[in-house]
């Protein structure tokens, strides 16, 4: 058996606000959305904590950008290989005195 899916950011999201508003008191809303008291407690504090990081000026890099570099990376260590196949070759003709 797979794992339970846990809730949708956009539901955890709707939680800590309703916390953070003090709509109801934290037991209610966990209730509410079917998780421990601990985890709503959890949610708020990673959702301040990822505010206070855009207010601080750090940007989290997103899986496009990430991906992006990554393929970069993977297109100059290619280019570099190639190079260096090319290199080896050249010189293994110069040891058997083909060139």
């Amino acid at each position: 058996m797979g794992r339970k899916q846990g809730p949708s950011a956009d539901r955890k999201l709707q939680a800590v606000l309703s916390l953070l508003r003090k709509e109801e008191p934290a037991a209610k809303i966990a209730r509410r959305y079917g998780v421990s008291d601990a985890s709503l407690y959890r949610w708020r504090d990673e959702f301040l904590a990822g505010g206070k990081a855009a207010l601080n000026g750090k940007k989290k890099t997103g899986p496009d950008q990430e991906t992006r570099m990554l393929q970069k990376e993977i297109e100059e260590r290619d280019r570099v290989i190639g190079e260096m196949t090319i290199a080896n070759r050249i010189l293994k003709k110069i040891q058997d005195g083909l060139l």
